[in-house]
């Protein structure tokens, strides 16, 4: 019987890449006797989603909230050399045309990243056609703004439908922001064994899979939702999730924490939380396979760009520098990680 910890224990790691001419960094593991020239990047790389939940597009006051929240985010990223995602769902991305603020294209022309946000069909089976149809409408909103060529990833989409071959038909090229729905669209066997319908449902949907950490880092493709076995072809799998930087100190999602951001007590962002950050991306780094690409990636929400948080955020920014300088980390967008990846197969 095949799990999805043993897929991505062992499938993942099938595919060996090179040096892509994008990379000027070199990576090395004396500890594991890789050599320089072989050692290939771990990339780290963040989410933040414009919900499709929001009223961005209703109240002009909101949409300026974000943007400015936005704004403050890559400001200071610049400061410290790193790089962020921004993904859109509906209403942000029709709100950048109503109020004739296109923040989405200045978020890639400033070197950040761009992206869709996939929140459909995540509990319910929905008619395939519907669901291609959703997802198109998403992107080509995103693509309105920031250009197919800057918008190829789906964030999301996770639900019993089969979101690979859905992502495919709707134009994307690969799926990130992967959690406990993903699993949905796959039979009992091809999945932990108590990761059942309702165990996901309950409240694991948020969960980032698989459990083991060592067994997010690598790219795959799958060419449709029929096991978890590498397809060698079809959608990227773009994983490396570890959800919210803020609940890390709590746990994660397992946690219990909700809605954590400026002024709230559940999961505040905290120097902590950076500390325990650093302390798991040192221990992928010597345990991982140096000879692959590696995704690392956080979900920061809107409301933490805020300048409550400044001092831990640049906390972080500034180990994450540490870490690039020592050639631990190299940041990249979602994009250019899986287009990275990509290329390292041509």
């Amino acid at each position: 019987m095949k799990t999805i910890l043993s897929f991505l224990c062992l499938s993942f790691f099938l595919l060996m890449g090179c040096q892509s001419e994008v990379e000027t960094q070199v990576f090395s593991d004396i500890e594991n006797n890789v050599e320089p020239s072989e050692a290939l990047p771990m990339f780290m790389t963040t989410m933040t989603h414009m919900e499709g939940n929001s009223t961005d597009d209703k109240i002009e006051k909101v949409f300026n909230l974000h943007v400015k929240q936005i704004r403050y985010a890559m400001d200071l990223a610049d400061e410290y050399n790193a790089i962020l995602t921004f993904e859109s769902e509906k209403p942000f991305a029709i709100a950048n045309s109503t109020w004739d603020l296109n923040i989405m294209r200045e978020i890639v022309e400033k070197g950040h990243g761009g992206g869709t946000h996939c929140d459909i069909g995540a509990n319910k089976l929905m008619d395939y056609d519907d669901f291609v149809a959703a997802l198109i409408e998403n992107k080509a909103l995103v693509d309105d703004l920031i250009g197919k060529e800057n918008n190829k990833g789906c964030s999301g989409a996770g639900g019993p439908n089969d979101w690979v071959q859905g992502a495919l038909d709707a134009g994307f090229i690969y799926i990130n922001g992967l959690v406990g729905f993903h699993l949905l669209a796959f039979d009992q066997e091809d999945r932990l064994e108590d990761w059942t319908n309702q165990y996901i449902k309950s409240g694991a949907f948020h969960y980032s899979i698989p459990v083991d950490y060592l067994a997010r880092l690598n790219f795959s493709q799958l060419a449709n939702t029929e096991d978890w076995v590498d397809d060698g072809e079809g959608i990227v799998v773009s994983n490396g999730e570890f959800g919210q930087l803020a609940r890390l100190e709590e746990g994660g999602w397992e946690g219990g924490c909700e809605n954590s951001g400026p002024g709230e007590d559940k999961c505040p962002l905290t120097m902590n939380d950076v500390d325990i950050w650093v302390d798991i991306v040192m221990e992928m780094d010597a345990q991982r396979d140096q000879t692959q690409y590696a995704k690392l990636s956080l979900y920061f929400p809107v409301n933490q760009w805020d300048e409550a948080n400044e001092d831990v955020l640049r906390y972080f920014f500034s180990e994450m520098q540490r870490l690039q300088e020592e050639g631990v980390i190299l940041w990249a967008t979602q994009l250019d990680a899986v287009e990275t990846y990509l290329n390292s197969k041509q």
